[in-house]
């Protein structure tokens, strides 16, 4: 070995010539061998689409003997297009006969009431104005029945409201509760009469007392006071 080789060697680890010398030769190896295997897969897929292409597609068929054909329908048998009735003239009427009839009587003369005959003669409702109908509220002395619907433009509206005596037994026995009551408000305010409508037995008494001594302003029709029944809850709390 010259001196060169053995300075160049004095400087290089232990078996880096040798790897050296051998690394470009397995390196353009390694490249053939990839390259020529790539191609042959390249081949192998090729080969094997186009022998799928090129393979018949099998169809199944099914085989029907002659003996199981029927026939076919006879032309001459078709099925006639239904008739059209034809209706026959008839002839027309012949020209009718006038038969006389008496003379209708002819009513007597009626005489037609005026307006101010009509006004009259209809209770409750007047004409004032530019011919507006106005209807007359009810005498002063009526009074409309439990459950009579009266039309009023404003309902009564406590003035004075009474609180109610708790009864001692109601209390002891720990009864409370709302008690319902109609109110028949007159057109002074006062209450005219009352009805339990939803009742505790241990407090209607308390609570009708109470509503008796209410003040109402009065409920208006046609810009007049009217009688009306209104509902009015009393309630009772022991807390």
């Amino acid at each position: 070995m010259s001196a060169r080789k053995i300075a160049l060697y004095d400087f290089m680890p232990y078996g880096a010539p040798e790897l050296l010398e051998i690394a470009q030769t397995h390196l353009t190896r390694a490249l053939s061998v990839a390259m020529a295997g790539l191609v042959v897969v390249f081949l192998a897929l090729l080969g094997l689409a186009f022998y799928l292409a090129s393979r018949p597609q099998e169809t199944s068929t099914i085989v029907v003997p002659y003996r199981e054909l029927a026939a076919p329908p006879p032309l001459t048998d078709a099925t006639p297009p239904p008739k059209v009735q034809v209706t026959t003239q008839v002839a027309p009427p012949a020209a009718a006969v006038p038969v006389p009839v008496p003379d209708a009587e002819a009513p007597e003369d009626q005489k037609i009431a005026s307006q101010e005959e009509l006004s009259a003669s209809t209770p409750g409702v007047s004409t004032e104005g530019d011919g507006d109908i106005v209807v007359a509220p009810p005498s002063e002395d009526e009074m409309p029945k439990f459950g009579e619907y009266v039309y009023v433009e404003e309902l009564p509206e406590a003035v004075t409201r009474v609180a109610p005596q708790y009864p001692d037994i109601a209390r002891e026995a720990g009864v409370d509760g709302t008690v319902l009551v109609q109110a028949l408000v007159g057109k002074d305010g006062k209450v005219h009469d009352v009805r339990v409508q939803k009742s505790i037995p241990m407090l209607d008494a308390a609570a009708i007392a109470a509503v008796k001594a209410w003040v109402f302003k009065p409920a208006l029709s046609n810009n007049k006071p009217v009688a009306v029944w209104v509902a009015v809850p009393v309630k009772f709390s022991l807390h």
